[in-house]
């Protein structure tokens, strides 16, 4: 196997989790809205009351699970950059 080949099927994978990535945060985004909209316009009943703690735990599990798909992102980021940079400048075989 080439480094050329394995340098596009890395940047390919790459390329792949950041799509993923993505996708999975804008699927949670839309939940989270979801949850606060729904919390927001019911009444104040016990029902109401039981959703707003559900959408505050949902809230901080939602701000870790952001934080860390985050640091995932970055990671996947910067080793695409690494292998671009080989790619580009690196020994040509």
């Amino acid at each position: 196997m080439s480094l050329r080949y394995a340098s596009r099927v890395f940047y390919q994978s790459g390329m792949r989790v950041v799509q993923l990535v993505k996708d999975h945060a804008s699927k949670l985004e839309t939940n989270l809205r979801s949850l606060k909209d729904s919390s927001s316009s019911s009444s104040s009943s016990s029902s109401s009351k039981q959703a707003r703690r559900f959408s505050n735990t949902v809230d901080s599990g939602t701000v870790k699970a952001a934080a860390a798909t985050n640091e995932r992102l970055k990671q996947a980021e910067e080793s695409l950059r690494t292998v671009m940079f080989l790619s580009c400048w690196g020994p040509n075989s």
